[in-house]
């Protein structure tokens, strides 16, 4: 049965994430209300519930939280990566549309377990794949599919800053837990602009990991070439150990007939034979809000989003496998990363 607004919703797992779901949920009073808090933190829940303005009901159990609690339509899980994935399942099981951040789970295992869940049911679910509501990557994708740069040939997407978190005790800092480093965390973003843009299966994936500043167990930078089917060439760029390199963009395109090039919201865009590229300015706007609203409106129409599990799932095989062309890295890295003790 499709739900009528506003889009009742449970937020499983309310840390330092779930502060960005909670706004876009007051964006929209229309559409969405939070209903249901889960956490094993007694100090989140106050928190989160707090921001929210009312008093949803507060579950340390999600398994309780589904079988119990009724005015839930849709959850979000924004939990630790490696309880992505049962939770997702446990929803699926609950009949309860989901948006799922980053990454879908840890392992192509449990992502084909949550595909075959999925078939079938109805359920709307929707990765966590807030970049893609960027103004402009929407725009890129625009006039690419529009043909303003011809045919794609080569691409870039790049997201690195220096992470002043320390992650040596936290959940990110364990590879068990996290699913891995720097990749597949903040370089996800990266993973899932360059593969919508290229639009087309991966063929090869070669990669090079390295730490420098982070002490965790996996890599706190990568480098990524992808050769794609349609004989696209794509490479990601992500760290937390130093800024985005001087002079570049954080998404650049090349096709037979121009450029397309860009950071934040400013976009260039230059046609073959131009010596000067003309430039764009596009509206700020807060993605986790914009993607709220497109999965109210995706699960109140029972439509598919424009990414959804099969994409998920594409994207997690990508960094799975830039993970192990990277294997034999790790005595390379910093014996004792920058700035930590």
């Amino acid at each position: 049965m499709t739900p009528t607004p506003p889009l009742r919703l449970a937020i499983i797992g309310t840390g330092g994430i779930s502060q960005a779901h909670a706004a876009g949920i007051l964006a929209h009073p229309d559409r969405l209300v939070c209903t249901a808090l889960c956490d094993v933190s007694d100090e989140q829940l106050k928190q989160r519930s707090e921001q929210l303005g009312h008093n949803p009901a507060l579950f340390h159990d999600w398994r309780r939280m589904l079988a119990d609690y009724r005015e839930i339509d849709a959850v979000i899980i924004a939990l630790p990566h490696h309880l992505h994935g049962v939770a997702v399942l446990d929803a699926v099981a609950a009949n309860k549309h989901i948006l799922c951040e980053k990454p879908l789970c840890t392992s192509l295992e449990q992502a084909d377990a949550i595909v075959n869940a999925l078939r079938g049911t109805g359920l709307v679910f929707m990765p966590g794949h807030n970049q893609l509501f960027a103004p402009m990557v929407r725009e890129i994708k625009q006039r690419l599919v529009s043909g303003a740069i011809g045919q794609l040939r080569w691409l870039r997407s790049q997201d690195c800053f220096i992470n002043q978190a320390d992650f040596a005790e936290a959940w990110r800092g364990k590879s068990q837990l996290q699913g891995g480093g720097e990749l597949i965390d903040t370089g996800y973003h990266a993973a899932y602009n360059l593969m919508y843009f290229a639009a087309a299966p991966v063929a090869q994936v070669r990669a090079t990991f390295g730490r420098y500043r982070q002490a965790i167990e996996g890599e706190d930078t990568a480098s990524v070439q992808v050769l794609f089917e349609n004989g696209v060439i794509g490479e990601i760029l992500t760290s937390w150990a130093f800024a985005k390199p001087h002079g570049t963009h954080a998404i650049h395109l090349i096709g037979d007939q121009g450029e397309l090039f860009g950071t934040n919201n400013v976009l260039y865009y230059l046609p073959l034979g131009a010596s000067e590229p003309e430039r764009i300015e596009l509206p700020a706007v807060r993605t986790f809000t914009e993607q709220l609203a497109y999965f109210a409106d995706c699960v109140l129409a029972g439509q598919r989003p424009l990414h959804s599990v099969e994409e998920s799932r594409e994207v997690l095989a990508l960094i799975l496998r830039a993970t192990d062309s990277a294997a034999g890295w790790e005595p390379y890295a910093a014996k004792r990363p920058q700035g930590r003790p």
